[in-house]
């Protein structure tokens, strides 16, 4: 089923990777022709998209590599790296437009408006439809979500820069193209950045956001045969896969009923999104002496 779900996602970003990088060479063409900093915003998008996408697709080939001797775990977080680089690809990005923007107000150039309207109306089209297309996927992986991400917002900077098309042709003014420049450098910045940080959080092994510490805690406490939890580990190994090691100090009454008190434990995990769960029963120094006596 996975393997399935991870062609099909492949296929799609292949789709996806031959419109943006068709639309990134028009653009950055027609952003030469027409003097439009709005284009070459959109253009450096679709270049970072185009980008992303090529590396979407080795990192979702990487994951399907089984388990071995070296990485135990696989290559799954292949998926949090591709959206960590995405995540720095659009920040550079944004600060490119941003400064391209600046520099056409301090020496404006005519804006060929027509020209501009139509390459921003087949981009917005070819925005949507790669964003609409991955928009299924996007919940389930960090690398589609910020492959999605990306066409979206381009989506809405193609809009940016039809409308600022629209304005320059009858305004004959270079800051409606400013605008549209700023907006779509604001906007990749804003995705950049959310991109940025979950794909660092998965790096740095953080939590789930959503995980309750003191009431997992408190509900292992309650836990017949428990006298105590600690070294609660949580971390999540992609967007969809979390997982928790701890250690339970087992009374007197419950060591003959570890396997209880660690399946109790692992659904207690399980209520709170955690499926991959660790327990290692620890014993008192009183149990020991009562149960393990020396030769």
């Amino acid at each position: 089923m996975h393997e399935h779900s991870s062609s099909h996602l492949e296929r799609r970003f292949w789709g996806s990777l031959l419109l943006n990088a068709g639309l990134a060479v028009g653009e950055m063409t027609a952003s030469i022709l027409t003097g439009s900093s709005a284009l070459l915003a959109d253009g450096l998008m679709n270049v970072d998209d185009t980008a992303a996408l090529l590396l979407s697709i080795y990192s979702e080939r990487k994951t399907k590599q089984l388990p071995d001797a070296k990485r135990t775990f696989g290559y799954k977080r292949m998926d949090a790296f591709a959206g960590f680089v995405k995540g720095c690809l659009l920040l550079v990005t944004a600060f490119l437009a941003f400064f391209q923007a600046i520099r056409l107000i301090l020496i404006p150039e005519p804006i060929q408006g027509t020209t501009v309207i139509i390459v921003g109306c087949v981009a917005f089209f070819v925005n949507l439809f790669s964003a609409l297309w991955l928009k299924e996927d996007a919940c389930h992986s960090l690398n589609a979500k910020s492959t999605f991400s990306c066409m979206a917002y381009d989506a809405i900077g193609s809009a940016a820069v039809v409308a600022s098309g629209v304005l320059s042709f009858y305004s004959k003014t270079v800051y409606f193209d400013v605008a549209a420049a700023l907006l779509i450098a604001v906007l990749m910045a804003r995705t950049g950045w959310g991109i940025f940080k979950e794909g660092a959080q998965l790096f740095l092994q953080s939590a789930p956001d959503d995980f309750d510490y003191d009431a997992f805690e408190n509900a292992v406490q309650n836990v017949k045969g428990i006298q105590s939890v600690g070294d609660i580990h949580v971390w999540s190994l992609t967007p969809l896969e979390n997982h928790l090691t701890c250690k339970v100090t087992v009374q007197i009454d419950g060591v003959c009923d570890c396997e209880r008190i660690i399946t109790e434990v692992e659904q207690i995990a399980l209520k709170y999104g955690v499926h991959h769960t660790t327990v290692q029963p620890v014993y008192s120094s009183e149990t020991l002496q009562r149960f393990c006596k020396s030769p």
